[in-house]
């Protein structure tokens, strides 16, 4: 996968993916001088006996209580025993590696006060060996403690952690950060995936002479809107269906189709726009500090108290991005009660190979989406008289994954409805550049009988592979 060079430029979502997917990375030059200048900030503080939080004074309600300079070295491994408190399934290696990479760009923009070797043995742990186990559930947000303080005990096997550094080693919401990038990608691909299918469902209207009108995704009707991904939406629309039947003078479409079709530049757009915000706050989480403390090499140096490790703004872009979603498959599901009707005759003859009932299974899993959209952020514990708010950020994003997947069945069953209308037609219709390969794929599978669950994951492999697809002839 090669290697990704940290030189001091800004990161991306990219980036977090080309490392998940397992890509080692370098610390140039010049960040290890960033890094080596920020350690000694923390040296000469520590020379100073200035009280400092975490550099040699107790956390959270002791915070006030000093460290004894002989006590200094436990206290990293008290620090990183006493918070490897996470619980639940353990993450995916792609979702653990994303979580070391936040943290080691963390660590290259020079304010936490690690020496260049800790950083480095953190990159060191991409390089593809094995990875360190980290628990799902533990973090409520305000720094990743307990899923970073499992790296910090891999880490530690080979090399000692020195004063002040187990606290910077697990001081960041790398999880929220890594984990959310990848689920931003994610999305990125999903709301091309709604498009391939939203397109071959309009065309399935058009093929049975129930509508399939192209005017919604009309330049015109667009032009004023500030939503480019609103505008985005439609021009996708357009070339999927583009050299298909829909595009005909003298096809005879509905004055108005249904909301769920009519509306999909809308929705579509909107969803787009919300990732896009997703990933612009990800993304600035991911190459500004949030160390506390926060090492200023400045002047004389400093190491300040402060609360840059509380994420709500990203938190409340995910939350948005999951009420986008529950409108995502809601119009989905409401085409896919179109197409079932359209095929009722089908059902009634015995001629279907696609189980009615499949559309309840849309309709449940909708009802989870819509479940999941309900705000976490909301839910704030009092940890106790000091840390007393809570972002829950982790959770918010583990909702999101669950949505995604859950969209992905909803949108295969909308796809295999399609197809098996255009299957049951005596005349194939001529179906568009970005359509007709998802519909031949489809109707392939639909041939073979089998359950619905395995129609549906061969349908969300298909799918995925029609998003990923330029619309032009392929």
């Amino acid at each position: 996968m090669g290697v990704l060079r940290l030189e001091g430029q800004p990161i991306t979502i990219d980036d977090v993916v080309t490392v998940a997917d397992g890509a080692s990375i370098e610390l140039t030059p010049d960040v290890v001088g960033t890094i080596a200048r920020a350690r000694r900030v923390v040296e000469s503080v520590q020379k100073s006996g200035s009280a400092v939080y975490g550099l040699n004074t107790h956390l959270g309600a002791g915070r006030d209580t000093r460290v004894s300079a002989d006590e200094i070295t436990a206290f990293q491994n008290q620090i990183i025993d006493n918070h490897r408190g996470s619980i639940g399934d353990p993450l995916a290696p792609r979702e653990v590696r994303a979580l070391i990479f936040a943290r080691v760009v963390g660590f290259s923009l020079g304010s936490s006060g690690v020496r260049p070797e800790l950083a480095d043995a953190y990159a060191r742990l991409l390089d593809g060996g094995p990875l360190p186990e980290v628990y799902a559930t533990g973090s409520v947000g305000a720094s990743d403690l307990a899923l970073l303080a499992e790296v910090a005990a891999r880490v530690r096997q080979g090399l000692p952690f020195a004063a002040g550094e187990a606290l910077a080693a697990i001081s960041a919401n790398s999880y929220s950060i890594g984990v959310g990038a990848l689920a931003v990608a994610e999305l990125r691909a999903l709301v091309s995936e709604a498009d391939a299918v939203a397109a071959l469902s309009l065309e399935t209207l058009g093929a049975t002479g129930s509508g399939g009108s192209l005017s919604p995704f009309d330049d015109r009707v667009h032009a004023r809107r500030r939503s480019s991904g609103q505008r985005e939406a439609a021009r996708s629309l357009r070339a999927r269906v583009s050299g298909g039947l829909l595009e005909d003078a003298e096809h005879a479409a509905s004055v108005q189709d249904p909301l769920s079709f009519r509306t999909v530049p809308q929705v579509h757009g909107a969803v787009r726009d919300a990732t896009a915000l997703a990933a612009s706050v990800i993304e600035d989480e991911l190459n500004a500090p949030g160390d506390n403390p926060l090492v200023v090499t400045q002047g004389d140096g400093a190491m300040l108290s402060n609360g840059n490790f509380e994420p709500l703004r990203l938190v409340l872009s995910i939350e948005s991005l999951r009420v986008a979603l529950a409108h995502l498959a809601g119009i989905s599901e409401r085409r896919i009660a179109v197409l079932s009707g359209l095929a009722t005759p089908l059902r009634r003859s015995g001629d279907n190979a696609v189980p009615g009932l499949s559309w309840y299974a849309a309709a449940a899993s909708l009802a989870e989406v819509r479940h999941l959209a309900n705000p976490v952020s909301a839910s704030g514990t009092t940890l106790s008289q000091v840390e007393d708010q809570a972002s829950f950020a982790p959770l918010a994003v583990r909702l999101l994954q669950r949505q995604i997947r859950l969209c992905r069945q909803i949108f295969a069953v909308e796809a295999l409805h399609a197809a098996e209308l255009v299957r049951s037609l005596d005349t194939p219709p001529r179906l568009g550049r970005g359509t007709r390969r998802l519909a031949a794929e489809l109707v392939e599978r639909i041939g073979r009988l089998d359950t619905a669950r395995d129609l549906v994951i061969d349908a969300v492999k298909a799918v995925a592979s029609a998003g990923e697809r330029d619309t032009i002839d392929q």
